[in-house]
């Protein structure tokens, strides 16, 4: 059976989604109070509703921002208005054709056209793109940068909770970050998993006085530095176990990561990408929002 449809309509809602701890800080100074997130409806002329989501971390954290999002849309949408959304290798060079760059205004159409897929063809989209692995996923916690006390307090209460892998927020002076990974790593059980992350923020003789202070203690290293070439560096003169989130922003790079033997671990934002099609290594859950709580869209195209 050929299936077939037309996208006739896409909304976008407005959602902002406060912090419990009131704000979260990472490496430079910079922190968010609330997460402006933006929710995609594509909706098409059969009635089959799917919904993608783009939640940038505030506008200093990546070439991202929330009011991009729905600034993008209103260029981008009416393109794509009649396009098939189960046709999702069209759509998205139809995407790049129409609107050059700025993956991550377009993450939020192709996750939602996944989300169509599924919904027509009764399958959840982890198994569109390859199978579940699992049925379950532990989750870690991020400790907002503060002292090395105050963030060293947080993981018994974060624990209680029922996370067991712990994100310390580093990238700062290296003095203060080794006495963090320190106090940190003092309050953790055998089996927890514990990062430091610093998001970009070590010049490379500082990520190599943090690592090699830090050698003794079981923690993975993440991002220490802003350039690919730099934490390849750091890479090659430590044994931690290493992640690379940031600078990981499309296939070649990731390739190249692997080829290198840049990293042990990497982080994909769903949304660098441009969405689940150009990202063909991230799962998919399939699950559908009801929209009716978010209110009024912020956007229609149609």
């Amino acid at each position: 059976m050929q299936l077939t449809m037309k996208i006739k309509k896409i909304s976008a809602w407005q959602v902002g989604l406060p912090l419990h701890e009131g704000s979260y800080k990472w490496s430079g100074g910079k922190s968010v109070t609330v997460f402006d997130s933006t929710i995609m409806g594509v909706e098409t002329d059969t009635g089959v509703v799917g919904y993608g989501e783009v939640c940038p971390l505030g506008s200093s954290y990546l070439p991202a921002y929330p009011q991009g999002v729905r600034a993008g849309m209103a260029e981008l949408g009416p393109h794509l208005l009649g396009e098939d959304p189960l046709e999702l290798g069209r759509l998205n060079r139809r995407m790049d054709t129409a609107f050059k760059g700025h993956h991550y205004v377009k993450s939020g159409i192709d996750i939602a056209c996944w989300d169509i897929l599924g919904q027509v063809t009764h399958q959840p989209v982890c198994v569109l793109l390859g199978g579940r692995y699992g049925e379950d996923f532990g989750l870690y916690r991020a400790i907002s940068q503060e002292s090395p006390e105050a963030m060293a307090s947080r993981v018994a209460s974060y624990r209680a909770e029922g996370y067991r892998g712990f994100q310390l927020k580093v990238g700062g002076d290296p003095e203060v970050d080794i006495e963090r990974i320190r106090a940190v790593s003092a309050q953790l059980q055998p089996s927890d998993r514990f990062v430091a992350d610093a998001n970009t923020g070590w010049l490379m003789h500082n990520a190599m006085r943090v690592v090699r202070a830090v050698q003794d203690v079981d923690v993975y290293i993440e991002q220490p530095c802003l350039t690919y070439e730099e934490c390849l560096s750091v890479r090659r003169q430590t044994n931690h176990p290493f992640v690379l989130d940031e600078v990981i922003d499309g296939i070649d790079v990731l390739m190249r990561g692997k080829a290198d033997l840049a990293m042990d671990v990497v982080n994909i934002k769903i949304s660098k990408f441009g969405g689940r099609m150009a990202a063909s290594t991230r799962p998919g859950l399939g699950i559908t929002p009801k929209m009716e709580v978010l209110g009024k869209p912020v956007l229609i195209v149609e």
